[in-house]
């Protein structure tokens, strides 16, 4: 009687919460720039997020990072301030600033108290009319990244993540990292920054605001801004070829590894996930979401085979990835990686039991509400519905739409995912599990530099 009523409770719950929170956002036109408001009352603080609708797949070629550069050294110096004054700035006044930049969009942040936000908002509009990159701070910073990648081998498993974005979107135009690659930043320079930016900032733009009325003053500012929007043709949809790396192992050998990092999905085409974003959300969830799903359930709990795994179904506007990641020492690296193989056919073959459908449509369902407890977090949901075309009354209705998904099309979400012969696997790890690889799949051994 107790699971009951917690089931009822928790079921309950995100829907008041959540309803909430839609009818919080307003939505308003400054100019050429489109506004997204979500009121927050509770703090006299503020977070907004400039999203341009271009991103690295603009990147001229060979030039890969251009825009994640341009964006992330926009405090490098500007005609007027050199880079120590604006990182002065902006601490004296305890803001927080993030960049971000994807193949479809980019993006920068900033948090900070509501009594400074046209101060603020007036020195991010001069960093993007003014920011001209010294030579000599471009030069160092670049220096900077380069060593990162270069270190990237003492991370296994960054490394891995690195591998399979590139392998499993080989065929796509967004294989490549938007950060750039060893032979791309070579190559930058700040004329390229500049050029990158200009474009940029000429975009389609939206800007999200959450925090109180207050904040809204901003709008006197940006009017001087005088940023213009220059529409860009928009984003092909993806075929629906697979990566061509299907059927076969890719190993990639690194230094002194007593485990090896795995990694197996596949690319998504917009064709595949419209109107599945919530089934795939409950796949996810189900197989990887937590110490009791499937996977963590079948490989540690059971058969110690890793300490932890994954899985996830990650959406943009146009395209999107399915995977699976874990772990497992040397001698059980072909083990762990036939009993996935085994729980995703079962899966498919014989559907899901009820009681296990249950739990983890309870963990889904009950944990739903307390992404919205932070409004910049419901900021990002609002930015990721719009990016995908989806209406906000989809984001209220999400319990509604999960308790509704049957076991058995979650096992039929399962099946589409993760169909075993379309996975892209790559193993990270000692060239020494060529051998036991192979009794799986061809193996084919690529230097890991190649991805650098």
């Amino acid at each position: 009687m107790k699971k009951i009523l917690y089931l009822l409770f928790m079921f309950s719950l995100p829907v008041m919460a959540n309803t909430e929170w839609v009818d919080s956002v307003k939505r308003m036109k400054w100019g050429e720039l489109d506004v997204v408001w979500i009121r927050d009352e509770k703090f006299p603080k503020y977070t907004w997020s400039l999203v341009f609708k271009d991103g690295a797949l603009s990147d001229e070629k060979g030039l890969e990072g251009q825009t994640h550069f341009a964006l992330d050294f926009l405090t490098a110096g500007t005609k007027k301030y050199n880079q120590n004054e604006l990182n002065d700035f902006f601490e004296f006044y305890g803001v927080s600033t993030k960049t971000s930049v994807t193949h479809e969009y980019s993006s920068i942040s900033v948090t900070g108290l509501v009594k400074d936000a046209d101060i603020i908002m007036e020195r991010v509009c001069h960093l993007l009319d003014e920011a001209n990159y010294p030579s000599n701070e471009v030069k160092s910073l670049l220096s900077r990244e380069q060593s990162k990648i270069k270190s990237i081998v003492t991370s296994h498993a960054a490394l891995a993540d690195r591998v399979f974005r590139q392998e499993s979107l080989s065929t796509t135009p967004f294989s490549s990292p938007a950060e750039g690659t060893l032979k791309s930043i070579q190559k930058l320079k700040t004329d390229n920054l500049m050029s990158r930016l200009a474009s940029l900032k000429n975009s389609p733009k939206t800007l999200y605001i959450t925090g109180p009325k207050d904040v809204l003053s901003i709008e006197k500012t940006i009017a001087k801004c005088g940023w213009k929007t220059v529409e860009k043709e928009a984003l092909k949809k993806l075929s629906l070829n697979d990566s061509g790396k299907v059927g076969r192992i890719i190993l990639v050998p690194v230094p002194e590894a007593n485990q090896a990092q795995i990694r197996l999905g596949r690319y998504l085409t917009e064709h595949e996930f419209a109107g599945k974003n919530d089934l795939y959300n409950f796949v996810s969830s189900y197989l990887g979401g937590g110490f009791t799903s499937k996977l963590i359930q079948e490989i540690r709990v059971k058969r110690g085979l890793t300490y932890s795994a994954g899985a996830y179904a990650s959406v943009q506007g146009v395209y999107g990835r399915a995977g699976i990641t874990t772990f497992s020492k040397n001698e059980t690296v072909a083990e762990t990686i036939e009993v996935i193989k085994n729980i995703l056919t079962e899966i498919k073959d014989k559907g899901i039991a009820q009681k296990e459908y249950e739990h983890q449509l309870g963990h889904l369902v009950g944990g739903y509400a307390f992404q919205f407890e932070q409004s910049e977090a419901f900021l990002s949901q609002v930015f990721m519905y719009d990016l995908q075309g989806r209406p906000l009354t989809e984001l209220a209705s999400f319990p509604e739409k999960i308790k509704s998904i049957t076991p058995s099309e979650l096992a039929a979400g399962v099946g589409e995912l993760f169909q075993w012969d379309r996975q892209v696997i790559v193993v990270v790890g000692s060239k020494s599990l060529e051998k036991s690889l192979k009794k799986i799949a061809p193996v084919t051994i690529v230097d890991y530099k190649k991805y650098l």
